[in-house]
């Protein structure tokens, strides 16, 4: 590496990082091996440390069922040891979840612990979305949320390091240790364009296969990872901390990965031991030791402490924070280190003020059904997920059968005509399991009926009734057959695979069939614990029907042809129980969703008006509130899609008022301010479609 005159990269560091900055950079241009040990004071700032993890393990026990009987005993390891180290209490806590919970119990705090780094901008696009928060997380899911890494929080210094290791990986011997069971490093250097992988140590010191990476950085987890890997799969993640510090193997295997010239420990106190052990077991080489305490007399003393324990020479750096030292490092380093990339801009591309300002009310809709979908996503906020379908070709519309339609089936209809205009066969499967009333579903079916006819124009579509298909079982693929076997078509056999086999938790069970809500956080159930038992208490029971009947009419459409044909059609908050069919059976259809509208479900009246006077009343009161005007609230959902959308469809002219033209939602705004009745005229307009 080319010799790096000093420059202003070491300004703001403290005398210690300024000559650990110094010490590294020699290291460098003496194209020294440098062993990086890193422990959880690099990622401090995003994932919490042992007290931390202690108070996530006392709100778990506080909404334990167990008549508090967790709490009671965690109480009293903390009464016995008032005063003693946090590291103390994490033994203590530890050995109390193995005493009254599990061996491997303690692996769900701590993955908890780890999750508060992540945050996904959409919580239904999340591979979490399907995963109960006090439910382990096995492999699959774990690496469905390292890679979606865009939602990860990074600590200045830890994405400073991805670079570095990702850039100049060969200064560090390809690989890095570390103390900690988080996934940051590794996210960091993929988010810095390098190639990584975990290696976590068993409790014996091995690693499993390590062989050729193909360039790739090693990260070795010391102590255990946050989630199974092929090599350790549990019961147990994480070491226990009580056993760490007389792990002969642990502490060989360790020594055998320190190689290189120079050591530089960062963010770690080596609480176990682990790492003065395995020095003291390694040849002579220089060790650098980063102290987060300023104090210089500390700092020579722990010197001298760690050379006796080691052997070998120890130079201590007091007032050392990574995030300072370690973007240092990469500037003098020459390695540049970008702002990083947000997920949300590359996930989500109907933007509100896209919709607002890209206004073409002479563009007619596109002729293939591609286009179509790119157009309802761009235009009208309507999420398209794709299973690897360049064009379906079959579009499954379920529809659970209601005393009266909503306006929400209104819009869904006006979609699946278009899609039956362009030659896209549509069947609309009634959900009618344990309805008897034969009147209402004539009336309901009629509804659904016009509707797809306004913007179908008579285009073909086959209505199915679900009890029919269930009572039709002759029809099934005999057991054991390899249709059968492929995706069972029967209630028992689905059965059978999703809770048996697959195993969800039963939050996110109901969840995924709309009993209670979607959140992703313990901080977001604890907050809505009242609105979630309410939720419980109304939800009627036959919502837990759903996937035991549904996904038996959806695997034997899938028996027809392709899986890429097939496309559903719902709403929004209906994702889940798409990725829960897709977790339990694979890859699966595509899906088109209608946008989310706040605060309102089927049965609201507002959804269901019976008269124009009526929904301009709902118009006008709602106008009254504060956010009416907030993206997805009644008010802008009504407009966008029962306006705007089946005028588009349709290719009709853009409605106007006093010569007003409404062709934007920024536009109807502006009509309202300017004191114009678009209220009272949206209320006409749509009610002529509602009720005609």
């Amino acid at each position: 590496m080319t010799p790096v005159e000093p420059d202003p990269a070491g300004e703001g560091l403290s005398p210690g990082e300024q000559l650990l900055l110094d010490r590294l950079m020699t290291a460098l241009h003496d194209a020294d091996q440098i062993t990086l040990l890193l422990g959880s004071g690099v990622t401090v700032a995003a994932v919490p440390r042992v007290q931390g993890v202690l108070e996530i393990a006392d709100s778990y026990a506080a909404g334990r069922n167990d008549d508090g009987a967790l709490e009671r005993a965690l109480a009293q390891a903390r009464s016995e040891l008032v005063g003693a180290r946090p590291i103390d209490v994490y033994r203590a806590y530890r050995r109390v979840f193995t005493d009254w919970v599990s061996g491997g119990a303690f692996d769900v705090i701590a993955q908890q612990a780890v999750l508060k780094a992540y945050a996904a901008p959409d919580p239904m696009e999340s591979p979490l979305a399907t995963h109960g928060l006090g439910q382990r997380l096995e492999r699959g899911v774990g690496e469905g949320v390292e890679n979606d890494r865009f939602s990860w929080s990074l600590p200045r210094g830890v994405q400073a390091l991805g670079h570095l290791l990702a850039r100049i990986p060969e200064a560090f011997d390809h690989r890095l240790l570390t103390t900690n069971f988080d996934p940051l490093l590794e996210i960091a250097i993929r988010d810095a364009g390098g190639r990584a992988v975990s290696l976590p140590l068993d409790i014996r010191g091995n690693l499993g296969h390590t062989g050729s990476s193909d360039g790739a950085v090693r990260v070795f987890h010391l102590h255990g990872f946050w989630r199974p890997t092929l090599h350790v799969r549990g019961p147990q993640l994480l070491h226990d901390p009580a056993l760490l510090a007389d792990n002969a193997r642990l502490v060989a295997a360790t020594a055998d990965l320190i190689r290189g010239d120079t050591v530089c420990v960062i963010g770690s106190s080596d609480w176990a031991g682990t790492i003065t052990a395995a020095l003291a077991r390694t040849r002579p080489m220089r060790v650098l030791w980063a102290l987060n305490d300023a104090d210089a007399a500390t700092a020579l003393s722990t010197a001298e402490r760690l050379r006796e324990r080691t052997g070998v020479a120890v130079e201590c750096f007091p007032g050392v924070d990574s995030d300072r030292l370690l973007p240092a490092l990469a500037e003098r380093a020459q390695v540049p280190v970008p702002p990083r990339a947000t997920g949300l801009k590359n996930r989500v591309r109907h933007h509100s003020w896209e919709r607002q300002l890209v206004s073409q009310p002479g563009t007619l809709p596109p002729r293939d059904v591609p286009g179509l979908l790119l157009q309802l996503e761009r235009r009208f906020g309507w999420v398209t997920q794709m299973g690897g379908t360049v064009q379906p070709i079959r579009l499954l519309w379920p529809v659970r059968l209601r005393p009266r339609a909503s306006v929400i089936h209104m819009v869904q209809a006006f979609v699946a005509g278009a899609l039956a205009r362009l030659g896209v066969e549509v069947r609309v499967c009634i959900d009618d399991v344990g309805t008897r009333d034969h009147e209402a579903q004539t009336e309901f079916r009629a509804d659904l009926d016009r509707w797809i006819d306004h913007t179908g124009h008579g285009a073909v579509r086959d209505f199915v009734s679900l009890a029919d298909f269930l009572d039709q079982g002759a029809r099934h693929p005999a057991a054991g057959t390899p249709e059968e076997l492929l995706r069972p078509t029967d209630p028992w056999s689905v059965a059978r695979t999703f809770y048996g086999e697959h195993n969800p938790s039963l939050y996110s069970l109901l969840a995924a069939v709309k009993a209670v809500p979607n959140l992703t956080s313990w901080d977001e159930l604890e907050k809505n614990a009242w609105p979630i038992v309410q939720a419980v208490l109304r939800t009627d029971a036959r919502n837990l029907l759903t996937p035991l009947t549904l996904w038996p009419y959806l695997n034997s459409m899938l028996l027809e042809s392709a899986t890429n044909d097939v496309m559903t059609l719902g709403g929004r908050d209906e994702a889940i129980l798409w990725a829960q069919w897709r977790q339990t059976f694979g890859v699966g259809p595509g899906h088109l969703y209608n946008p989310y509208i706040k605060n309102l479900q089927h049965d609201a009246h507002m959804l269901r008006w019976s008269s124009q006077d009526e929904l301009s009343r709902h118009l006008h009161r709602t106008r009254e509130l504060p956010g009416w005007d907030v993206e997805g609230s009644y008010i802008p959902w009504l407009f966008q899609n029962a306006l705007l959308l089946p005028g588009y469809l349709n290719q009709e002219p853009v409605p106007e008022t006093e010569d007003f033209p409404l062709d934007s939602w920024a536009a109807f705004v502006a009509a309202i301010e300017d004191g114009k009745p678009v209220l009272d005229d949206l209320a006409a307009r749509v009610t002529g479609l509602f009720l005609q």
